[in-house]
């Protein structure tokens, strides 16, 4: 997931974003342009609360989404009343037992809105009614077929009636669960490349690199000692910062690795 932006990356892209320079900016909040410059270091930590909301101000946005209290960048003048919402899912919504970016990205997806209108469906019963009449018609005609033209069992057409009559709960799960699998698949590719998302491909998942690494320490001195090495390497562990406690219970566990105990020791066969 995406982490939050910090004050000093917000209040840089705002002025990015507008085309601004320092001195405007300053002369709009009424400081000098280095105060401008000091709030958007990433090494600043001292603010001015009085020049923080004028810069709210002046850039259009809420002050309690430039320190960082909340993800809605926008005042909402909005009575959260007017949102229908019931008590227990205000409460849920604070209570933090689920991750609330990523309900935000998943209700701001483009097919959020069929998603749901495809549940009311179903949940409301609305097609109900209609399937009923279509699959009644499919059933007078294949009555009138059969009486008119007394056709084998397996007769295509009849098959074809048949195979045309719709189950309203398999139409709509399988509908519903096609607009959930679109939301989530483009919420996990836009996640993709975010650095707090876990890589698709984790480092140790590439079998021929492996398998090329353990060729090679048929030649090594030590090959518990290199393999010890590559995996710290790969799973991107500091070799230098493990104690010595640490390194001795690792290298007797890859000891008991059958691939490792078939290659010659060159250290041991010195003599």
């Amino acid at each position: 997931m995406k982490t939050q932006l910090s004050i000093q990356e917000k209040l840089w892209d705002l002025r990015r974003d507008h085309d601004y320079k320092l001195e405007e900016v300053a002369t709009a909040v009424n400081v000098v342009p280095a105060t401008i410059s000091k709030y958007e270091n990433k090494e600043n930590k001292e603010y001015n609360i009085v020049t923080l909301n004028k810069l709210a101000e002046f850039y259009g946005v809420s002050l309690e989404w430039l320190v960082g209290n909340t993800e809605v960048r926008t005042s909402s003048l909005t009575d959260i009343d007017d949102l229908m919402l019931d008590d227990e899912t205000i409460e849920l919504l604070k209570s933090g037992r689920f991750n609330n970016r990523l309900f935000c990205e998943i209700i701001k997806h483009p097919d959020f809105i069929k998603l749901m209108t495809d549940t009311e469906i179903y949940v409301d019963g609305i097609a109900t009614m209609q399937i009923k009449n279509m699959n009644d018609w499919l059933d007078a005609i294949r009555l009138q077929i059969i009486q008119q033209k007394n056709p084998d069992a397996n007769d295509l057409y009849l098959k074809v009636l048949e195979s045309s009559h719709i189950q309203e709960e398999e139409y709509f799960f399988h509908t519903i669960h096609s607009d959930w699998d679109n939301i989530i698949r483009t919420i996990r590719e836009n996640h993709e490349h975010a650095a707090e998302s876990a890589p698709i491909e984790r480092p140790m998942s590439n079998d021929k690199k492996v398998q090329r690494f353990l060729q090679t320490l048929k030649f090594k001195s030590n090959p518990i000692e290199e393999f010890w090495h590559f995996f710290c390497d790969e799973m991107q562990i500091p070799f230098d910062h493990i104690s010595v406690a640490e390194h001795k219970v690792m290298k007797d566990v890859f000891k008991r690795s059958k691939l490792l105990k078939a290659l010659p020791n060159r250290k041991k066969s010195k003599k």
